[in-house]
């Protein structure tokens, strides 16, 4: 019988926060055991986890634990209280041996282990605990989906109404279009649908093959705008990730062509979005290198490949936009239950880029969009 343990508070800690399913600003403990799972905090936290049955079988005072006069004992270092918390709860469990995810600290880690209990770290268990999506997190993806969706048209709007320059720009509503305006109307929007980001990546031109820089400067006409929105829901903390490309004019036939490309490996990439399946991943680089673009892994050149197909297609997506299960050239098997983003991009020098990203959920029998997806077209 493996007793998990974990002690942080659940704003800094995405492990804590999909355990409690609340946004507590102070360390809690948590611990499963012998299919227990309980809540170890203080007065304050009390009645937040007496209305949560459905996430906490049992809620435990550390002023019942002698918290109160650790406190008044002036020889007790107090950066240990937590820890030694941890260690009466896990005495009451009678359990010496506890599973521990990787980003549990090292104070209380070696606390513990002072105290003969032996702490093992093991991402993979803790991973797999992230992947099986509770219910209310999978409410909050689709919220943050809606509001999402509600941003993209937001950008998409301006793009569609700016008007070219003598000078090579884009004029909407009288002032020059940058990336920065769209992030901003973006963002502000995301804000009155409950949902936040301050990242939007929004890059135009050559700029699209600068990766995670989030972009900034005038938006080009004729050229590929590629908006990549990652919001967070903000009651349940959880995020979802969607890209659209947006060319303000006419597109060139390259650019028409990659479009299409692109379009045609996220149709291929969702066939792959299954349970039982490695993801899609492996499929699109094949498909990829049948037309004759660099991709990501076929590239035996020095230095990293900068163009073409040079990303993995995808990643998982929770309580951190990029999590577990890996979709690369080293992917996870999908199972149900699973949130992963899908994002086919080609990109390269001269020409700009194209990529596509949605966010689905693996189900028994393939997958599922959270809201209709909003088109692709240029």
């Amino acid at each position: 019988m493996t007793t998990f343990l974990h002690v942080a508070d659940a704003l800094s800690s995405p492990a804590m926060r999909h355990e409690v399913g609340e946004a507590v600003m102070d360390d809690l403990i948590f611990i499963e055991h012998d299919g227990k799972r309980i809540v170890v905090g203080t007065i304050l936290e009390r009645s937040i986890f007496e209305t949560r049955e459905d996430i906490v079988d049992e809620f435990w005072l550390i002023h019942d634990m002698g918290a109160d006069q650790l406190v008044k004992d002036e020889s007790f270092p107090h950066r240990h209280l937590m820890a030694e918390m941890a260690v009466r709860a896990l005495a009451k469990l009678g359990t010496s041996t506890v599973t521990v995810p990787p980003s549990f600290r090292l104070n209380e880690a070696d606390y513990i282990r002072s105290k003969g209990i032996e702490v093992v770290i093991d991402d993979d268990a803790w991973a797999l605990r992230r992947r099986r999506k509770t219910p209310w997190e999978l409410e909050g993806i689709e919220r943050a989906q809606r509001a999402a969706d509600t941003a993209m048209l937001t950008a998409s709007r301006m793009l569609r109404e700016a008007t070219p320059t003598s000078d090579g720009h884009l004029r909407f509503e009288g002032e020059i279009l940058t990336a920065e305006w769209i992030r901003q109307a973006m963002a502000s929007e995301l804000l009155t649908q409950g949902a936040e980001s301050e990242e939007i990546i929004v890059h135009s031109g050559e700029a699209c093959l600068r990766g995670h820089d989030i972009g900034a400067g005038p938006i080009l006409p004729d050229q590929s705008c590629i908006i990549d929105c990652f919001p967070r829901d903000r009651r349940t903390g959880v995020y979802t990730d969607m890209t659209r490309t947006f060319v303000p004019g006419e597109p060139t036939p390259e650019l028409v062509r990659l479009h299409a490309h692109c379009r045609e490996a996220l149709s291929l990439a969702l066939e792959y979005a299954q349970p039982g399946s490695e993801g899609p991943h492996k499929a699109v680089v094949g498909f990829f290198h049948s037309l004759g673009y660099p991709t990501f892994d076929h590239h035996e050149g020095d230095g990293p490949l900068t163009h073409g197909f040079f990303h993995s297609i995808g990643h998982g997506v929770g309580l951190e936009v990029h999590e577990r299960p890996r979709q690369g050239r080293r992917a996870e098997v999908l199972q149900e239950g699973d949130v992963i983003a899908i994002e086919p991009g080609l990109y390269f020098e001269g020409l700009g880029g194209v990529r596509l990203e949605d966010t689905v959920l693996i189900t028994d029998t393939g997958y599922q969009h959270f809201t209709d997806p909003l088109p692709y077209d240029l």
